[in-house]
């Protein structure tokens, strides 16, 4: 089962027009290795450094997903226990 979340990313990382996107993201929960606090985002975001469709209050979470030899870092919108708690959702058997 996927669980979508939103993913905020910087957009034009070679340019001088960088900008903070937000998109959604399907992660499978049996992948994630490590959740965290994203401390730098949360703080960008206060200081109104990202997207401007984002209350300032807003926290981040970092995901690490593993990808067999390496992982795979993204930001994702949303306090860890949030995140952590809708990763461990448990979803009932589709009848058809």
């Amino acid at each position: 089962m996927l669980v979508k979340l939103t993913e905020i990313y910087l957009n034009g990382t070679y340019s001088t027009s960088q900008q903070y996107i937000i998109r959604d993201v399907f992660i499978n929960p049996e992948h994630v290795i490590m959740i965290r606090e994203e401390t730098r985002m949360k703080h960008l975001n206060e200081c109104g450094n990202l997207n401007d469709g984002l209350e300032r209050e807003n926290s981040f979470t970092k995901l690490t997903i593993n990808r067999g030899n390496s992982g795979t870092e993204i930001v994702v919108l949303g306090a860890p226990e949030i995140i952590e708690t809708t990763l461990n959702q448990k979803t009932g058997l589709l009848k058809g």
